[in-house]
């Protein structure tokens, strides 16, 4: 190659390096333009559902333009996941992303999308805890009692999950290889009749979000053991967490955020990123998220993909260790 053609040749990869990061810049600053869509892959007026759309109502009124949510409910989140994935990455698509995804991407076969690599994270919304509970007339009194009772006679005692793979089920077999302990697992299709058989005494144990506890604690019915947060809970708060207990390897929050088609610009990324922070200090949302069970999470684009990237890891190794399959 000539000294011309080079210089013609690097002249050209300048010019074309230049327009798309022009184009990128007038798409940061021109967005938003349009409506913007959040895919929320769970049903409408769920516990997702509920938080999202007032997150939804609050970032429109920052970003001066209509926030719209889109359920697309399926097993394992993926039907929505995955039209979020392959959505057009100019920032009018965005969904919501959350702990089930990491579990899912080991737990079913071929996947079409990785939750990791497929998206620009934007940011996380909020996490909630697992509390460990029993039917306070099963004669199980604390946490110690539980692994006391279950290491004198091993298979006997049952805890019920909203299924295989579910996050209650596989706190419960992080705890048995921890703990030394054997339990039987009675997986059901859902946390309603899960947590039903345990109220009318047909299982002695489960572990379910804070906010599907609360009220049958609350009324004397069940009795918290342990709770997975990394702080005790204000709404149980003489209760130990796990690590408090030993078992810090079973500390766990679900949490869910929002994520962006990877190839969405970092000017846009970064928009959409301020308008969430914006909206987790708002005083009625944060009182939403409380009444879910959760609390905010503000986290940085960086931070949130490493949450991803960590749980992904974390779960994937032990769906695979336990040999689960939805399919």
């Amino acid at each position: 190659m000539t000294a011309l053609n080079r210089f013609l040749a690097l002249a050209a990869a300048a010019a074309a390096g230049l327009a798309m990061a022009t184009a990128a810049h007038a798409q940061g600053t021109d967005w938003p333009s349009r409506p913007i869509r959040i895919i929320v892959p769970a049903p409408a007026g769920g516990p997702f559902d509920r938080t999202i759309r007032p997150l939804a109502q609050h970032m429109a009124r920052t970003l001066k333009q209509s926030v719209v949510v889109d359920n697309r409910p399926s097993a394992g989140n993926i039907v929505g996941t995955q039209a979020g994935a392959t959505a057009a990455p100019d920032g009018y698509t965005i969904t919501m992303t959350g702990m089930l995804n990491t579990i899912a991407q080991g737990m079913y076969d071929n996947v079409p999308f990785d939750i990791v690599k497929d998206f620009e994270h934007i940011g996380a919304i909020g996490e909630g805890a697992q509390w460990l509970v029993v039917r306070s007339d099963a004669g199980i009194g604390s946490f110690q009692d539980l692994l006391q009772q279950a290491r004198k006679e091993p298979g006997r005692i049952n805890y019920a999950s909203s299924g295989a793979g579910s996050t209650g089920h596989l706190v419960m077999e992080q705890l048995q290889r921890a703990a030394g302990v054997q339990l039987t697992h009675v997986p059901y299709k859902g946390g309603a009749p899960a947590l039903q058989d345990v109220l009318a005494g047909v299982v002695s144990v489960i572990v379910i979000p804070q906010n599907a506890a609360l009220p049958s604690v609350q009324s004397g019915k069940l009795k918290v053991l342990a709770v997975s947060s990394a702080q005790r809970s204000p709404a149980a708060a003489e209760v130990p967490t796990f690590a408090e207990l030993g078992y810090e390897q079973l500390t766990v929050s679900s949490w869910v955020g929002l994520s962006a088609p990877k190839g969405t610009p970092a000017p846009v990324v970064r928009r959409i990123h301020e308008a969430l922070a914006a909206a987790l200090k708002d005083g009625p949302l944060l009182r939403q998220l409380e009444a879910e069970g959760m609390t905010a999470l503000p986290s940085s684009p960086e931070h949130y993909a490493q949450m991803v990237r960590s749980d992904a890891e974390r779960w994937g190794q032990l769906v695979r260790s336990l040999k689960l399959k939805a399919n």
